[in-house]
Order: structure tokens, then C-alpha cells, then sequence
């Protein structure tokens, strides 16, 4: 079953007359630095918009740099999308796919999230657009495409982080909000209430959008510390981490229990995932029925 969200009625004024964002990203510090990428993205982008006739605001410009694609924690990713949110965009312009993520679930959904904010998502050397037939067609193949293209250079260091999963270590990757990792091992934070409430609201009935608005009007601290900048997509990432139900996972693997100390019940982790699977083909949960609003 299809999907089905609802259409903002002025939506093709604002793709007509609207702002269009630009979203630049570079993976190491040494491009950052050096900003050789930064800029050469930045030109292209801008020399694009102008041979479209679309104008390009300059409180717009969204740059991550020595960001990794596959992080969760872009600022300036996050930033993007809540103003997108928020109706102030009409396009996300960006080089290529695998500047917004190299994971097929999660670029795909941040597309879902897009389309029913009536903003489209552009491409420049995929030379596609979401709001054309063309791009809607071709979007799910570049994506497997991305993730293919990460998955064969990664590969061996994926092998050895997934067995390190296999029986509880850590692979080093960002501290997710709520723990603390020192001296070799996750301590539970005070942040964890923000994701016990996060799992309750959510198995209660409430949506993501009215959970991230929520967080957002009580000025809940993300995992930066930031205020004001819960999106849909952030909710998201939390409540599909398994490592909140106390499992070490890499890459999809999941490995033994116990080895740091839960945040949530695996009930609770297992509810959301139900949920979360509903949502995925297209059954949206009735926000008359969320607990925040």
C-alpha cells in the first residue's frame, strides 16, 4: 500500500516562487580544512540554481564539514530539515546522494519526510528531482546505488566491527544521548529520561512530528546540546537504536544483551519497532491520538 501523506495545498507556488537550500558536506578534516571541496560544491551548486531561475538564500546554506554520511549527527543536516519542517524552503539542492546519507532506510525516509513538507529534493550529477515523474522513478535506484558504493569500500572494516558487535564491544561511535562512555564502559545520564519519554510517548500513539514538536517546545537538549532542533527524522534514529534495549549492534548486526545497561525494555524497544513497521508501509499513526499535543 502506498504511502499517503497530506499535500500542502500551495505547494506548487512555494517550488514556483520559493527558497532553495543548498547542502554541502565533506567526510574528512583535511577536505575541511583545506576547503577545496567545500568550495568547488558550493560553486556548482550556486552556478545550478542560477541556470534554473531558482534563488538561492543565503541564511540557507547548509554545511557539514569532516562529517561522515553515515553519521546521524550533522548540525547542519538537522538544522536543514527543521526548517524544511517548517515550510521556509522549497528545495534541498545537492551534489549527489551520498552527501545525505549512504543507508537506503534512511535516505528514503528522509525523502518520505520531505515530500510531505512540499519540499523536493535535487540532485546535481544524478540529475534528478523529486518533484518530477523522472526523479520520483528513479529515486529508490540511486539510493541502492549509494548504499552499494559504501558497502564495497567499507567492507573489511565492517566485518571486523560486526564481530566486535557480536559479543558487546563498542566501535567507537558517537555516544548516543543518554549514555556516557568513560573508563571503558556506558554510563546511563541523566539525557536518558529525554529517550525514556521519547519510547513512551511514541508506543502511546503519539507521531513523530508531534514528539520532536514537543521536545522542541519544553527546549529538550539533542545529543549536541542543541535546543529547538528535534526533527521527525532525529525522533526516528532514536527509537529504531537498538543499543537503547541494552543490544550491541553494527550494520543491521545485533549482538548479546547485557553488556551495558538499558536505557528502555526490550518490550517497550519491540513495541516501537511494530509501530515503526506499520508506519513504513504506509499505515501513518492518527495524530488525534498523540499524548503532546
Amino acid at each position: 500500500m502506498a504511502r499517503k501523506y497530506p499535500k500542502r495545498p500551495d505547494k506548487q507556488l512555494r517550488l514556483d516562487s520559493g527558497c532553495a537550500a543548498l547542502y554541502i558536506r565533506v567526510s574528512t578534516e583535511r577536505q575541511a580544512d583545506e576547503g577545496y571541496s567545500l568550495d568547488a560544491q558550493r560553486e556548482r551548486l550556486e552556478a545550478f540554481c542560477f541556470g534554473q531561475g531558482w534563488a538561492v538564500c543565503a541564511d540557507h546554506i547548509y554545511i557539514d564539514a569532516g562529517v561522515s554520511g553515515k553519521s546521524t549527527d550533522r548540525a547542519a543536516f538537522e538544522a536543514m530539515m527543521k526548517v524544511a519542517d517548517e515550510g521556509k524552503i522549497t528545495r534541498i539542492v545537492a551534489m549527489k546522494l551520498d552527501r545525505l546519507a549512504r543507508n537506503v532506510r534512511d535516505f528514503l525516509t528522509m525523502v518520505d519526510w520531505l515530500n510531505e513538507w512540499g519540499c523536493a529534493l535535487v540532485l546535481v550529477k544524478e540529475s534528478f528531482d523529486t518533484s518530477t515523474p523522472h526523479g520520483k522513478f528513479a529515486l529508490t535506484m540511486f539510493a541502492a546505488m549509494a548504499e552499494l558504493e559504501a558497502a564495497t569500500i567499507t567492507e573489511r572494516v565492517m566485518t571486523g566491527k560486526q564481530q566486535k558487535a557480536s559479543i558487546g564491544g563498542y566501535n567507537g561511535a558517537r555516544c548516543p544521548l543518554g549514555y556516557r562512555y568513560a573508563a571503558g564502559a556506558f554510563k546511563v545520564t541523566a539525557q536518558a529520561e529525554t529517550v525514556r519519554r521519547l519510547f513512551a510517548l511514541f508506543n502511546a500513539g503519539a507521531s513523530l512530528n508531534a514528539i520532536a514538536r514537543a521536545l522542541n517546545a519544553d527546549d529538550t537538549p539533542t545529543a549536541t546540546g542543541k535546543l529547538g532542533s528535534w526533527t521527525p527524522y532525529g525522533v526516528s534514529h532514536i527509537l529504531r537504536n537498538g543499543f537503547y534495549a541494552g543490544l550491541a549492534e553494527w550494520d543491521g548486526v545485533r549482538g548479546i544483551e547485557g553488556v551495558h545497561q538499558a536505557i528502555i525494555s526490550r518490550a517497550d524497544y519491540d513495541q516501537a519497532q511494530a509501530k515503526l513497521a506499520v508506519m513504513s508501509r504506509g499505515q501513518r499513526l492518527d495524530l488525534a491520538s498523540a499524548h503532546c499535543e
